[in-house]
Order: structure tokens, then C-alpha cells, then sequence
């Protein structure tokens, strides 16, 4: 295995490891009544947090068709989640909002953010943090520019 290959499987190993201890700490902290969420319901209620999207902008954001997103909608919706209007500017088109279950929800996690950032990220330098914003924004750029047509 080359030197890149190692330090990419250290760096998944501990990126891994923290993400299934926190990932623990979070549930437990946010209730029993949101543990139905999956990743991609909570990556949707935490675009739908800063601002409403059509059905196209969220199937546009998480690469899949208009259905699929409609369908990952409706199980929300289902839940009161999200709600769905019809846009008064463009009658043909629906516009997707937090509902009273999401907004609670992402209550919840602004609190729980909150907490993990005085419980952990304050015990690092701040220098150390601002190199590891740094080297993630490097990678994100990297990744965007080869999705790139």
C-alpha cells in the first residue's frame, strides 16, 4: 500500500470512529420520537432549514429524479416534517417547508450542536481548528471541481 493509500485509511479509520460516537451521542440527545429519521430525511430538513425549495431544487441537491424526491417528501410529510405548498407564483410548482415535527427537530439539533461543539471542539486549539476548516475546505473544493462537467 503507497504512503497515500495508508494515510487516506487512517484518516477514514478515525473520521469513522467519531462519526459513530457522536452519531450515538446525538440520538440520545435528540429523543426517541426523531430515531425514524434517515441520513438522507435529516440532510433534506437541514437544507429546509435555511430557506423553502421546489421538488427540483431538492432532487437537483441530492442528484435523483423529481419522484424520487417526491417520494422522500411524502414519508416526511406523512410525519409532519415538512409541508408542501403550491407556489403562488408558478401554480405548477411546489414549494417544500419545514413542518412542526422538522422544525423541533432541527430545534433539537441546534441545542445538540451546540453542546458537542463546547464539549469537544473547545478542548482544541483554535489554531487546530482553523487548519482542520482549512484542509476541509481544500477537499471539498478539490471534489466540487472534479464533479465539475
Amino acid at each position: 500500500m503507497d504512503e497515500l493509500t495508508a494515510l487516506y485509511y487512517a484518516i477514514k479509520e478515525k473520521s469513522d470512529a467519531v462519526t459513530t460516537l457522536l452519531l450515538k451521542e446525538i440520538r440520545e440527545m435528540v429523543g426517541e420520537e426523531h430515531q425514524e429519521l434517515t441520513q438522507k430525511q435529516v440532510m433534506l430538513l437541514d437544507l429546509l432549514k435555511h430557506r423553502s425549495l421546489t421538488v427540483n431544487e431538492i432532487a437537483e441537491a441530492f442528484s435523483i429524479t423529481a419522484s424520487a424526491a417526491s417520494q422522500l417528501i411524502k414519508k416526511l410529510e406523512k410525519k409532519k416534517y415538512v409541508r408542501r405548498d403550491i407556489n403562488e407564483e408558478n401554480r405548477r410548482e411546489i414549494i417544500v417547508s419545514l413542518g412542526e415535527a422538522g422544525k423541533d427537530y432541527i430545534q433539537k439539533i441546534d441545542k445538540v450542536e451546540f453542546h458537542l461543539v463546547r464539549k469537544y471542539y473547545s478542548q482544541l486549539d483554535r489554531e487546530d481548528l482553523i487548519k482542520l476548516k482549512e484542509i476541509t475546505e481544500k477537499l471539498y473544493e478539490v471534489i466540487v471541481k472534479e464533479h465539475q462537467p
